[in-house]
């Protein structure tokens, strides 16, 4: 037990000094990397603006006569990862990986369960979670459309990095805007429940936070599931506070090793 309490302190301490180091050097401690390319899975991409106050996403776009008080409850549909694995490269560079298909599906079950958990657990007034479409409801729609893995987990897994394209950059999966960190990118929009009309629009890139011991790093995608679940719990702050409430995003270092 002492033997476990020292381990911990020591890497409370560590994490602690890159902290101060960060700080003293001038590193920004945001989370923020340069947004993701459109992917398609967005209609009409170019809509959306820069980051508006509020939201903590790289781009958005709001339907201009859209009011949250007309609707009561929502539903999230399957999550897509088609665009993942068809641009980014993935199922070109691994065809017949039946482990990496299974992985994305379980990928986006993942986001679909983190979402659903963050409406249902939070007592807030506002947006209820239901199954199906109807009057005042929304469907709330996402995608995977980007994931740059830790350098150790294409060695642990034995992946094929997608292929490359101009200038030695990888294909759709933004290693050079990422600045070679592991990351994920998503799309997302809601609509309307019964005319299908798109209502808001979002699409956001993370980068994951850097650790002292960092055991997610040997899973192809374990890195997104904190930014998956900031991304969700961000969405019902959206819904859930007052319209001039900003919603703030996580920094980029964690004192949790795993």
């Amino acid at each position: 037990m002492r033997r476990r309490k020292s381990l911990v302190t020591h890497i409370t301490v560590s994490c602690g000094c890159i902290l101060l180091g960060a700080t003293l050097l001038g590193i920004p401690l945001g989370c923020k990397t340069a947004p993701a390319p459109d992917a398609g899975f967005l209609q009409e991409p170019e809509k959306m603006a820069p980051k508006k106050e509020r939201f903590p996403f790289d781009r958005v776009w709001v339907k201009p006569d859209a009011q949250r008080e007309d609707y009561d409850y929502l539903v999230i549909a399957p999550v897509n990862t088609e665009y993942l694995m068809e641009n980014t490269g993935w199922r070109a560079a691994n065809p017949g990986n039946d482990d990496l298909e299974e992985s994305a599906h379980k990928l986006a079950q993942y986001t679909e369960e983190k979402f659903c958990e963050a409406f249902q657990k939070d007592e807030r007034p506002g947006w209820k979670l239901v199954s199906s479409p109807g009057p005042r409801t929304v469907v709330l729609e996402l995608a995977i459309v980007e994931l740059v893995p830790s350098k150790a987990a294409f060695g642990a897994l034995r992946l094929a990095a997608p292929a490359m394209g101009p200038a030695g950059i990888v294909v759709g999966a933004g290693s050079a805007a990422a600045g070679g960190r592991p990351s994920v990118a998503i799309e997302g929009r809601l609509k309307d429940g019964v005319t299908g009309e798109t209502l808001f629009m979002f699409a956001d890139r993370k980068e994951a936070q850097m650790r002292i011991i960092d055991l997610k790093a040997v899973t192809w995608w374990g890195h997104a599931k904190d930014i998956i679940t900031d991304w969700a719990n961000e969405c019902v702050e959206l819904v859930k506070t007052p319209k001039d409430y900003q919603v703030k995003e996580r920094g980029m270092f964690t004192l949790k090793p795993w």
